[in-house]
């Protein structure tokens, strides 16, 4: 007897789907995490498949009701022969980016060209918000399917890590590594870090409107 959804719940921040099976009841996994299995195969290549999944996470992690808002942006692409429309998710409050998100498929991780191009316009992001953060630390994720790279940019200093790995003149070198993205948030420990990143963000962002 398949076990049949009945409903949901929430327990400390958590919104869980249930099941009965045989009139016992469960709590499965979290309603973000399901909508991750929800990916198809298709993303691999294409990143549209993400961007549910990743929403509806963003929205978990930062409710409305707390005054933050998830705002989608779109990039046309540099050069007009190509279709790669970047698309990368904001988070905002009071107007201000607090935290942001770019989303690449899976299949980018195994590919220099592909991981050093998100590299890469993860650094435009940063240069174009720099101005606009009020927050001590700004956080950008580069996530290549469900493989994340965290990024901060520390907005008194200017400094941004991972630091860039300079083109070699003379040979094909790796200039975003693949160990950069090293926090799974299909795991406990990379859904913790998240976590961990988002109550720091909303401690940044308490410190603030304090001070205001």
């Amino acid at each position: 007897m398949k076990p049949a959804f009945v409903g949901a719940r929430a327990d400390r921040g958590h919104s869980y789907v249930s099941t009965s099976y045989n009139g016992l009841m469960f709590a499965v996994k979290p309603m973000w995490e399901r909508d991750f299995y929800t990916v198809t195969p298709l993303g691999e290549v294409d990143e549209t498949e993400y961007y549910g999944p990743y929403n509806g996470l963003l929205l978990e992690l930062f409710p409305g009701p707390e005054h933050f808002m998830i705002v989608p942006r779109y990039k046309r692409p540099t050069h007009p022969q190509s279709i790669d429309f970047t698309t990368f998710f904001i988070v905002q409050s009071h107007n201000h980016p607090v935290f942001f998100i770019e989303i690449k498929p899976s299949g980018h991780l195994r590919k220099i060209s592909y991981r050093s191009a998100a590299d890469q316009q993860m650094r435009e992001r940063f240069d174009a918000f720099a101005e606009e953060v009020n927050i001590a630390k700004l956080y950008g994720v580069s996530a290549l399917g469900t493989q994340l790279c965290v990024y901060s940019y520390d907005s008194a200093s200017g400094t941004l890590i991972p630091g860039a790995i300079e083109r070699d003149t003379t040979h094909v070198n790796d200039r975003a590594p693949a160990a950069w993205w090293d926090v799974d948030i299909m795991t406990p420990e990379g859904e913790q870090r998240l976590r961990e990143l988002v109550t720091h963000v909303k401690d940044m962002c308490v410190t603030v409107s304090v001070s205001v």
